[in-house]
């Protein structure tokens, strides 16, 4: 009798196991993983090695998603799953979270939010990286309120915390020249649009995919166009200002060849100057 109500208990485990199965995407099996803390346990100590080749996993599935052009839904999974046992593999941070985002697909928010919290993981294992902040401030101020309906009551948000992000990435010892200076640019459209570039080429120097890489090139080329453009027009305007001060009956040509209009105040400023005694070098 105890043989027989096992066996009734183990078909319906059975029955109960397989109904749950059915329900489960057709790709789980394939891509599934176990646990962080199985895979500790599997490993046999040899956490690293593990860590390898999940990245090594991951980075196949990547591919084979960009050709299919197919999206990555099991990607952060592989990445968390490879920092868990790993977390000093710096590679994973600035690599995976480039993956998330640039992958063929359309960028919305839930994609730059899943690289963020690969990038947070970064900061509390390289606590002293500007890198990582830097990608991860460029995010919540550049990337996410763009990639969001305009009236995302998140965006405000987003960027109060992208600029304080930013703000510290700029203290850190041996950061680029250029950060503390975008810092400083970043609340302007144009310093946002600096920040941005600098961003993009970061991406596309740990792109592992011509799809990614072209997608990055695509927003470059976009960037670069707006900025000449508005470098141009910056220009004009300076240009038309200084004519405008000087001989408005005459054409450009005579206002630049002979210089800013003389007027009472700077014949008062000459001559003030000229009165000064100057001081006399030597004995």
């Amino acid at each position: 009798m105890l043989l027989l109500a096992l066996s009734a208990v183990a078909l319906i485990c059975q029955s109960r196991a397989n109904a749950l199965h059915d329900r489960w995407p057709p790709e789980a099996d394939t891509f599934y993983l176990p646990p962080s803390r199985i895979l500790k346990l599997a490993s046999l100590g040899h956490n690293e090695l593990a860590a390898d080749l999940i990245h090594s996993r991951a980075n196949v599935y990547f591919g084979t998603q960009l050709h299919a052009r197919l999206p990555t839904k099991w990607l952060a999974q592989y990445l968390h799953a490879a920092i868990d046992l790993d977390p000093q593999f710096r590679r994973l941070y600035l690599a995976g979270s480039a993956m998330l985002i640039y992958n063929g697909q359309r960028i919305v928010p839930d994609m730059v939010l899943a690289a963020n919290s690969v990038l947070e993981r970064g900061r509390q294992a390289f606590p002293f990286d500007w890198e990582i902040p830097f990608q991860l401030g460029f995010n919540l101020l550049y990337e996410l309120p763009i990639d969001a309906p305009p009236d995302d009551p998140r965006i405000p948000g987003w960027r109060q915390q992208g600029v304080e992000v930013l703000r510290q990435a700029a203290l850190y010892e041996g950061v680029p020249f250029f950060i503390p200076n975008l810092v400083a640019r970043m609340l302007t459209k144009q310093g946002s649009q600096d920040l941005a570039v600098r961003h993009l080429e970061q991406a596309y120097a740990v792109a592992t995919s011509e799809v990614a890489r072209t997608q990055i090139r695509s927003k470059l080329a976009q960037l670069r166009g707006i900025q000449v453009a508005e470098d141009l027009a910056e220009k004009q305007r300076e240009f038309q200002s200084m004519v405008n001060g000087r001989y408005l009956d005459f054409s450009e040509a005579f206002s630049l060849v002979i210089g800013p209009r003389i007027t009472s105040n700077s014949i008062v400023a000459a001559r003030v100057h000229s009165t000064i005694p100057r001081e006399v070098s030597g004995p």
